[in-house]
């Protein structure tokens, strides 16, 4: 046990999961926290991500432009799930983004010329950069630090702009926004078509971390279920918290591979363990760890 806790390629994985999860959970953020919507299709934003930054370096096409193109592909899916949506209220948002999930995750399973169905992609390649070889574990750790501090940036600017505290306006009150002349859909579309946009990015730095994509338990419930518990716990409307979140939810899910059961009850039980986390958190401290005291969920 504790040889694989120090294992140096252990902790590098563990960091870059970590790292790939905090984007993943601050982007969901941007729609959980900052309009206060609950969106369940964050996971198919993340595997429409995964897949075409795949496809597009799997059949030659430069890192960075199969990265944005990932992003690209999930912010116009984010626009395409938006526009009906977000005319819709309360908890028929969540159905209706859950439905979205099935959809992606049926067409990934479904589509096997295209994503080689149940069987996955493997062999996804880490990229070679100005001549720099990041096919190194420690490597690719650093790259994947540089691209999501880059846009954790970004996001971090725009939420701390006029436009976040519009977003945050229509949280809290969409009549008042209304009155002082905001298209209140317009910035909804845009913060949906935002955090889509970051989760395909996380979804390229993804594949190429695990050199493979696919299966039939990836990019669907328990990986939704993971997303939003990081967000809950670091804090709806937190910048932070989201980060906070997914040191701490990482922390568990590797705290459990090295509790005294049998090999295939560890799975089952970190799916168990965060589904608790979610409901004792929402129980016992609804804010999160940095979370602020916020209208979330109630349109």
């Amino acid at each position: 046990m504790l040889a694989a806790i120090v294992n140096p390629g252990y902790i590098i994985g563990f960091l870059t999961n970590m790292v790939i999860f905090a984007l993943l959970g601050l982007s969901l953020n941007i729609i959980i926290g900052y309009i206060g919507y609950l969106n369940l299709g964050h996971v198919g934003f993340w595997a429409i991500g995964a897949y075409t930054y795949t496809l597009l370096l799997m059949n030659g096409t430069n890192y960075f432009v199969a990265l944005l193109a990932g992003g690209v592909a999930a912010g116009i899916s984010g626009l395409l799930l938006g526009i009906p949506t977000l005319k819709l209220k309360s908890h028929y948002i969540a159905i209706a983004s859950l439905g979205f999930t099935y959809i992606v995750y049926s067409l990934v399973i479904n589509l096997n010329d295209l994503t080689r169905g149940p069987l996955g992609i493997p062999g996804i390649p880490r990229p070679v950069i100005f001549g720099i070889d990041f096919s190194g574990d420690l490597a690719y750790l650093i790259l994947s630090i540089i691209i999501v501090s880059i846009s954790c940036l970004i996001i971090y600017i725009l939420l701390r702009s006029p436009w976040g505290r519009i977003l945050e306006t229509i949280r809290e009150d969409e009549i008042a926004s209304k009155s002082l002349g905001k298209n209140i859909f317009k910035y909804k579309i845009q913060a949906f078509i935002l955090s889509a946009f970051f989760a395909g990015i996380a979804g390229g730095i993804f594949a190429s971390f695990h050199e493979y994509i696919g299966g039939p338990g990836a990019f669907f419930l328990p990986q939704l279920l993971f997303i939003l518990s990081v967000v809950m716990m670091g804090g709806a409307g937190s910048f932070w918290g989201s980060i906070v979140g997914a040191a701490a939810l990482m922390t568990m899910y590797e705290a459990v591979r090295f509790l005294p059961i049998e090999a295939t009850l560890v799975g089952p039980t970190q799916q168990a363990s965060f589904a608790l986390v979610l409901i004792l958190i929402m129980i016992i401290h609804p804010r999160g760890i940095m979370g602020r005291k916020i209208k979330t969920f109630q349109k």
